[in-house]
């Protein structure tokens, strides 16, 4: 199968089409259009929601209103007017006439449904063709391209341009939720009131919709057209349908390996079931291979049932990733199992408007046999009573108006904004039923901010109140059943550390229980923004329920572009009074942490008169007793950046420095390197190579944790100042005599538990962790006696979510890593610098490596052959990996020898008094 469709191609088609746009422009300035005629056109053809509203329309106002379908194709032509439609080819001469002359223009896919070139001043009704998962148009940036372009800001700037002025061309875009209708008015630029809630109409199929349905005849109706399509189907026959998304002409990684189709066979074979493969019609992928492996396997492409909607009643379970499948079929009532093996890479090209963690109940897995593990999910195991709370979480979270009746509300909608509104009858079906917040308001409690909110008439019984957050959230107990009260608290511990704010972010108000729910009614007045010293926070209505947005607190003159261009003009031409001080920042301000606190705590001891400012991203972040927090940004942190004597940085300084004569930068890096830098990694651009050389000419000294890293920062930073080979400070306490179990109390892991950190790099082709074991089952597969710690590298933070799991903690927020390394048994990474950290303890490191050969051949590439040198196991698959865990102490002495070496050439300085020596040579190079 090969791909009809790229968003590059498209884009290019377009652009070379502009002179026949503007000839349509301009005839339809000329050729006035009659209220009398509708235009419908669906790019998949006959289906959709257009057909639907084609057939409605007819039915109620087709005595006064000629209705035409626009067909791409002969055959559909053909099949339209054998049903009786009045159709006529869309790229005809008759077709250019029908949508120049046609008052209402109804597409489904864009505005090549119908004569692209005639829609100019139509009223154009933009129906969509399923809920979207996957980003959008002006919100994806895999739309903003074209083929044979380089992709360039400016590119992207005019294809932005031209997306917002197709929007301005949609009159009405109906959703199948409020929830649903941010997602329209971002992507396409429309006028948020054009953008109206009344369902999805392709999905009245599914719904009553008044018409007293029977499920079981609706099934068996639905069966007999899939038999009709695929071939013989037993009743009893379970029928399983294969649905992936579109890839923008990639091929679908989920494709069954041929080891995968002979196990799904034999899996059909003994269960009596059926696969079905439905590729996207813009899809690629080899399915062949499994209607050879078996009969039970079929393929139901586009040519055999043009809309899969309708036959969804006779799928007994579907298998799907991103596709908007999902949110059908849930109103099916049938389970939904995910299979998403490149979901990182997809979410960074494509990009979400759901977590796909959230999206899927955290439950996707990434390998076939995974997913007949959860297709064998009884309806009584817990797993399976998850599957069926999910689909249901799916409809009602999504789905306004369960009932069905989309296309009449839709007509009511075009009639009534085309000054026709008289022609249909009043709407009786109201949406669904939501708990409806009475009162919303900032408060003091205890002597700090809280939220308090009054609901009234939740819909089903509601355990909590939460603020849900990507990296954080806040629990309040619900202790009544018609009207329940909470303070949800703004100020909480993290880590351990009390009275920090809430990470800067937005964060939806959600009813927990048996389904959760964000979606709520707000029947009050919404309160003023609240301005706190550690935080900012302001409440808004978004997307059928409450929000609340969380931010830095930055005065009113030095929030946003202007203001920070101001302050930094300030900064630049100021003559600061030096002042006895360092300025510390680690991980560009979201922690505390690294080398630099390492450097901060033995400062605190050696020279308590030196003032320590801890720049930081905003409250959330928890600096040392002592300490000055500076908030990014703010007035303050700009004054310090020129007045402090000494700047201490693990990355790079980023916004623009200037040196003063009493100033000296330390560079302390974040970690000895596997992989390549900067001015070492291939293909490396001339404005990166000016931007390394700039930044690296900064910094004064470079700290280092051996001579290896020393040479290869000469090379990669082009850096000939001194490097100071002392080791590393944040590593002192890994061989000293630090208190572990306080940092296992405050992570609540078991005294007797044997921990496994897992802590991966980040890679440049994704923004989330990634993930190749599915960690939350590789976490139950250890066993009761083990804990799984998940560390995501720092570059990740700002992405995603926590994974929640037993026996799995996500510490990728966790501020200090060392102390990670300090109560973890075993350490499993890949290409992370932790492997040379982890090496003062002397416990084993795992390597785990699926994607070494892309990583090092494509990614970045290596300084040294990791699989030669590695102090232990260097492991592929998940098995490999969990036989490793099992047999630690066996690999302990296997690789005695190797991880002797190992320290020997990378951590002979993590002694303990790494900090100490840094602050020597600091005082004594006169410094402070």
């Amino acid at each position: 199968m090969s791909a009809t469709f790229t968003f590059g191609a498209g884009n290019a088609r377009k652009l070379l089409r502009l002179p026949l746009y503007a000839l349509g422009a301009l005839a339809a300035l000329l050729v006035p259009r009659s209220s009398r005629l509708w235009v419908f056109g669906s790019g998949i053809g006959l289906g959709e929601g257009a057909l639907p509203l084609y057939l409605r329309a007819t039915e109620l106002l087709g005595d006064e209103t000629r209705m035409v379908w626009l067909a791409s194709s002969e055959a559909e032509c053909a099949d339209a007017r054998g049903r009786g439609m009045d159709a006529v080819l869309k790229h005809s001469a008759r077709g250019f006439w029908a949508t120049l002359r046609a008052r209402v223009v109804v597409v489904t896919h864009g505005f090549g449904d119908a004569n692209r070139y005639a829609t100019s001043r139509a009223f154009v009704v933009q129906l969509w063709h399923g809920i979207p998962l996957k980003k959008l148009h002006l919100d994806s940036p895999a739309t903003l391209r074209i083929r044979g372009v380089p992709d360039h800001r400016l590119v992207r700037a005019l294809l932005r341009r031209a997306y917002r002025f197709a929007g301005r061309g949609i009159s009405l875009f109906p959703v199948a939720s409020e929830l649903v209708a941010p997602r329209i008015v971002s992507a396409f630029g429309v006028r948020p009131d054009r953008v109206v809630a009344v369902g999805d109409i392709r999905d009245d199929a599914l719904l009553d919709s008044g018409k007293g349905i029977d499920p079981d005849a609706q099934r068996a109706a639905a069966r007999a057209r899939l038999a009709d399509a695929v071939g013989p189907l037993e009743e009893d026959s379970r029928v399983i349908l294969y649905a992936p998304t579109w890839r923008d002409g990639a091929p679908d990684p989920g494709v069954p390996t041929s080891d995968d189709w002979a196990l799904i066979a034999r899996w059909l074979d003994a269960r009596d079931a059926v696969l079905l493969v439905r590729a996207h019609p813009l899809g690629i992928g080899d399915y062949a291979g499994g209607t050879a492996a078996s009969d039970r396997i079929r393929l139901l492409g586009g040519d055999r049932i043009v809309d899969v909607t309708p036959v969804l009643p006779g799928i007994d379970a579907l298998v799907t990733d991103y596709s908007s499948i999902a949110y059908d079929y849930a109103l099916t009532g049938g389970p939904v199992i995910f299979l998403a093996p490149d979901v990182e890479r997809y979410a960074r090209a494509r990009g979400l408007y759901e977590n796909y963690r959230t999206f899927s109940d955290d439950r996707y897995v990434t390998r076939w046999p995974h997913v007949l593990e959860h297709l064998d999910a009884g309806a009584e195991s817990s797993l399976g009573r998850r599957i069926a709370r999910h689909s249901r979480w799916l409809r009602e979270e999504h789905i306004d108006y369960p009932e069905g009746h989309a296309a009449d509300r839709v007509l009511r909608e075009i009639l009534e904004r085309t000054g026709h509104g008289a022609r249909l009858p009043a709407a009786v079906d109201a949406p669904m039923s939501r708990a409806r917040v009475v009162e919303a308001q900032f408060d003091e409690a205890h002597d700090a901010p809280v939220l308090r909110l009054a609901i009234e008439d939740p819909v089903r019984e509601v355990t909590s109140v939460r603020l849900e957050g990507a990296r954080a959230r806040v629990d309040a107990a619900a202790d009544a059943t018609t009207r329940i009260e909470v303070q949800l608290p703004l100020l909480g511990e993290r880590w351990g550390t009390p009275g920090l704010a809430l990470p800067s972010g937005s964060y939806r108000v959600r009813l927990e229980g048996e389904v959760p729910t964000s979606r709520l009614e707000v029947a009050g007045a919404l309160p003023a923004k609240l301005t706190h010293p550690l935080f900012h926070a302001e409440l808004v209505r978004h997307a059928g329920g409450l929000v609340l947005h969380v931010s830095a607190p930055l005065a009113d003159d030095e929030r946003g572009p202007r203001a920070q261009k101001r302050l930094e003009r300030a900064y630049r031409r100021g003559t600061p009074e030096p002042e006895r001080a360092v300025f510390l920042e680690s991980f560009y301000g979201q922690s505390a942490s690294c080398n630099p606190a390492g450097i901060a705590q033995m400062l605190r001891r050696m020279h308590p008169d030196v003032t320590r400012y801890w720049s930081v991203a905003d409250g959330s972040v928890a600096v040392p007793e002592g300490d000055v927090r500076l908030v990014e940004g703010s007035r303050e942190w700009w004054r310090v950046r020129g007045s402090a004597r000494v700047l201490i940085v693990n990355d790079w300084l980023r916004k623009r420095y200037r040196r003063r004569p009493h100033q000296h930068v330390l560079q302390t890096w974040h970690g000895t390197m596997l992989k390549r830098l900067a001015l070492d990694r291939a293909g490396v651009g001339l404005r990166t190579r000016i931007a390394v050389r700039r930044e690296s000419a900064r910094w004064d000294a470079l700290l280092t944790q051996n001579s290896y890293a020393s040479r290869i920062f000469a090379s990669a930073y082009a850096f000939a100042r001194p490097t100071w080979d002392e080791g590393y400070p944040r590593n002192d306490r890994l061989v000293s005599e630090s208190d572990a179990s306080s940092v296992r109390r405050t992570l609540g892991i078991p005294a007797d538990a044997r921990v496994v950190l897992y802590a991966p790099t980040w890679r440049d082709d994704r923004t989330e962790m990634v993930d190749y074991l599915d960690l939350t089952s590789f976490a139950a597969d250890l066993g009761d006696d083990h804990v799984l710690l998940v560390r995501g590298h720092s570059r990740t933070l700002r992405y995603g979510r926590d994974l929640e799991a037993e026996r799995l903690i996500d510490v990728t927020s966790y501020p200090n890593v060392a102390e990670l390394l300090q109560i973890a048994d075993v350490l499993v990474t890949d290409y992370s610098s932790v492997m040379f950290d982890f090496a003062a303890t002397g416990r084993p490191i795992i390597f785990f490596t699926p994607d070494l050969v892309h990583y090092s051949s494509d990614l970045r590439g290596f300084y040294f052959d990791l699989l030669a040198e590695a102090p232990g196991p260097v492991v592929r698959t998940r098995e490999e990996l969990a036989d490793a865990i099992a047999d630690v102490e066996l690999i302990r002495e296997r690789y005695r020898a190797e991880a002797a070496r190992w320290r020997e050439r990378f951590t002979p300085l993590d002694d303990g008094s790494a900090g100490m020596r840094v602050v020597r040579r600091m005082t004594d190079a006169g410094w402070l």
